[in-house]
C-alpha cells in the first residue's frame, strides 16, 4: 500500500477563512508483513492517516492511495479496531457477533461459522465463543474485534490505541496476541502513545501537527546526539520514554553507553551483562 502526498483539509461551512489541513502532504509505503508503530500525541493526525490507509472516506482529502490488495469484503474499507470496540458489536456472543458481521459483508454462507470459530481460536478466544459479550473484559472484547478483522481476511490489522483503556495485564495480553499474529505474517499498524509497547524490529512512523516527522527504526528513535542532550526524536515530540530507556540515558550520562540501546527490560539486562564482561 502506498500513500502519495495525502493532505486532508476539513471542508468549510460558509467560512471565509480556509481551515488548516489536519494531514499535510503525507507519503508512505506499507509493505506486506510489516509491524508499524504509528506514534504521536493527541491531535497529531495518527487516526486520520489510519482511516485513509484503511480506505475510509475522509472529507477534504487530496492525493493518491494505491493498494495491491482488496479485502475479502468486496473492496470495503479495512476495519479499524478502536478503544471501545463494543460500540460496534451487535451479537450477543463472540461467535454470533462475527457471524452476523460476515453475513452483512456477504461472505459465503457455507464458510461463515468455520471462519468465525477459527478467527476466535487464533486470538485465544476459542473457549469463549458462546460467552455473553456483556460478561467479557475490555481486553477480551478487543480480541473479539481483532478476530472479526481476521475473519474478514483483512489485508492489514489497524489497531487504534486498543490498549489505552485497559489495565496492564489486559493490555499485555492484547499486545501479545497482536504480536503473535504479526509473527504469522499479518501486516499490523499499531497506533499508540505507549512507548513501552515498542519492540526490536518495529518500524516507527511518528507524526506531529499532521506531518510525518520520523520514519525509521527503534534504536534511532531513542538516539541522542550526546550524553544528556535530551534531543532524541522521542523527547522532541514530548512522548514518555519507557523506564528502561530512561535508565539507559542516565547510565549514558554517567559514561556507561550500552549498545544496542536498550528500551525493554530484556534488552537492558542483556546490555548490562555484556558491558560487565
Amino acid at each position: 500500500m502506498e500513500l502519495k502526498h495525502i493532505t486532508v483539509t476539513p471542508p468549510t461551512l460558509g467560512e471565509v477563512q480556509k481551515r488548516e489541513a489536519i494531514i499535510k502532504d503525507v507519503s508512505l509505503v506499507i509493505h506486506e508483513g510489516e509491524w508499524i508503530s504509528l506514534l504521536g500525541c493527541n491531535g497529531s493526525g495518527k487516526s486520520t492517516v489510519a482511516k485513509v490507509a484503511a480506505g475510509f472516506r475522509v472529507a477534504g482529502i487530496s492525493g493518491q492511495v494505491l493498494r495491491n490488495s482488496k479485502t475479502a469484503a468486496k473492496g470495503k474499507p479495512i476495519p479499524i479496531v478502536m478503544q471501545q470496540p463494543e460500540a460496534a458489536m451487535i451479537g450477543a456472543t463472540p461467535l454470533e457477533d462475527i457471524v452476523v458481521m460476515l453475513e452483512q459483508n456477504e461472505q459465503e454462507a457455507a464458510n461463515i461459522r468455520f471462519e468465525a470459530e477459527y478467527a476466535l481460536q487464533r486470538v485465544g478466544m476459542g473457549e469463549r465463543v458462546h460467552q455473553p459479550i456483556l460478561t467479557l473484559s475490555g481486553g477480551q472484547k478487543q480480541l473479539v474485534a481483532i478476530a472479526g478483522c481476521l475473519a474478514l481476511k483483512a489485508p492489514m490489522l489497524v489497531l487504534d490505541e486498543v490498549t489505552a483503556m485497559l489495565d496492564p495485564e489486559a493490555a499485555s495480553t492484547v499486545l501479545a496476541q497482536a504480536r503473535s499474529l504479526h509473527q504469522s505474517g499479518i501486516t499490523v499498524m499499531w497506533i499508540t502513545q505507549k512507548l513501552e509497547e515498542l519492540q526490536e524490529g518495529d518500524r516507527i512512523i511518528a507524526m506531529d501537527a499532521g506531518s510525518i516527522v520520523y520514519d525509521g527504526g527503534v534504536e534511532a528513535w531513542f538516539a541522542r546526539t550526546a550524553a544528556g542532550a535530551k534531543d532524541s526524536f522521542c523527547e522532541q515530540l514530548g512522548l514518555e520514554a519507557p523506564y528502561c530507556a530512561q535508565v539507559a540515558w542516565e547510565l549514558e550520562e554517567q559514561g556507561v553507553k550500552l549498545l544496542p540501546f536498550p528500551f525493554t527490560a530484556k534488552m537492558l539486562a542483556e546490555a548490562v551483562k555484556r558491558y560487565a564482561r
